[in-house]
């Protein structure tokens, strides 16, 4: 196995008949179904702020993928980013119709505050592009199902971005749940204590407002982690949630929240986020029951189950190891790391190219935006308890 030169860091490859393959850390070969990609994806990044910047560089630099076009309100931002990343020869535009008339794409990578998403969806449906969509997938869940009826009508592609999926710790919960190592779940949480200045609200002009930003530390940051607790603990019921600004005066919406949980299954829960705790700390996702525990947050601190396994020391040191050091947004919005959006994108592309959904399509986008819509609902009713729709 080798790492590419000049790709993204920490990025595995190997070689089979001439074939680049990406390879994500947490796959062995023997499960490795290799086949050759069906294409070089044409793609475009639509916002060039901070994790524009992210999608920029990846798409540059991924073996299957041609950045051919970025388009942004700001040219001059859009500019900065791709000389930012060594970026050349690149054409920049401010209309997003104008930049698919003079292009053909196969897939647009959507980077623009989270109350527009649909906006630019839709136009890119229209001209039969797939699209990527940065977290959260849309604000309210009638445009995300606007959103996915289109990419239907179409005959396109809708997925979005939650890179936290492919870090080794949470691909290991999921594992053990898909396997029931838990046994009956008791309680499942996940918490999100980070930490964002006022400059960091400010400077965006979008953040920190319910139209363009859809709330805020839950839909903008803790998206990420309940999004996670949806996919290992399974489907939430209902919610009973309080919300405030307590640190961040200017802005319209929550930087703290707190919430109680009933799943599905029976299961409770809790989902604690917040921009209000300096310096900031990593995420703690937690799942326990009747047969084992475990938790992920900066690496996998608890991996115990009644029928231990040889294996389960050696997955949680090796994840341990490999996680030292790493903040992934904690105490600042750009210190999220290019790898783990590497492998997200890479799975995207790779299940396109058999015709299937991709593991983070439009519908799974849209239950953690449900379980946020829920939570504010209920917030907005002082903690009265909401199903989620």
């Amino acid at each position: 196995m080798k790492t590419r030169k000049g790709g993204c860091v920490g990025v595995p490859w190997i070689s089979v008949d001439s074939l680049r393959v990406f390879v994500p850390s947490w796959l062995t070969l023997s499960e490795l179904e290799i086949s050759e990609m069906a294409k070089l994806w044409r793609c475009a990044v639509i916002g060039t702020s901070t994790v524009g910047h992210t999608h920029v560089k990846v798409l540059s630099q991924l073996e299957n993928t041609k950045l051919v076009a970025v388009c942004d309100l700001n040219p001059e931002k859009a500019k900065a980013a791709l000389e930012r990343h060594g970026v050349t020869g690149i054409p920049i535009y401010k209309d997003q119709t104008e930049m698919h008339a003079k292009h053909e794409l196969d897939c647009i990578n959507l980077a623009t505050p989270s109350g527009v998403h649909m906006q630019s969806a839709l136009i890119a449906f229209e001209h039969n592009v797939n699209v990527i969509v940065e977290k959260p997938l849309e604000i309210r869940i009638d445009r995300i199902d606007r959103m996915i009826d289109s990419a239907k009508k179409h005959n396109v592609k809708l997925a979005y971005i939650s890179q936290n999926r492919w870090q080794e710790a949470n691909r290991a919960l999921r594992q053990a749940s898909e396997e029931n190592r838990f046994g009956r779940v008791a309680y499942a949480a996940c918490f999100t204590p980070w930490y964002r200045p006022d400059d960091y609200y400010l400077a965006g002009g979008w953040r920190g407002t319910w139209a363009f930003d859809g709330g805020g530390a839950i839909m903008n940051q803790s998206v990420h982690a309940i999004d996670l607790l949806q996919w290992i603990a399974g489907p939430v019921a209902r919610v009973s949630a309080y919300a405030a600004s307590r640190i961040h005066a200017k802005i319209e919406v929550e930087d703290t929240m707190s919430a109680s949980l009933r799943f599905q299954s029976g299961a409770f829960g809790s989902i604690m986020g917040t921009t209000a705790m300096y310096p900031g700390s990593p995420v703690r996702i937690e799942i326990g029951g009747e047969n084992g525990t475990a938790v992920s947050e900066a690496g996998l601190k608890v991996y115990k189950f009644r029928d231990e396994r040889p294996a389960d020391k050696e997955l949680q040191d090796r994840i341990n190891a490999s996680a030292a050091g790493q903040s992934r947004g904690a105490g600042a919005a750009a210190d999220i790391g290019l790898d783990l959006h590497a492998r997200n994108i890479t799975a995207i592309l790779a299940a396109w190219d058999e015709g299937k959904d991709a593991e983070t399509s439009g519908e799974e986008g849209r239950k953690s935006v449900a379980i946020i819509n829920a939570l504010y609902e209920s917030a907005r009713h002082d903690g009265a308890a909401v199903d989620v729709g």
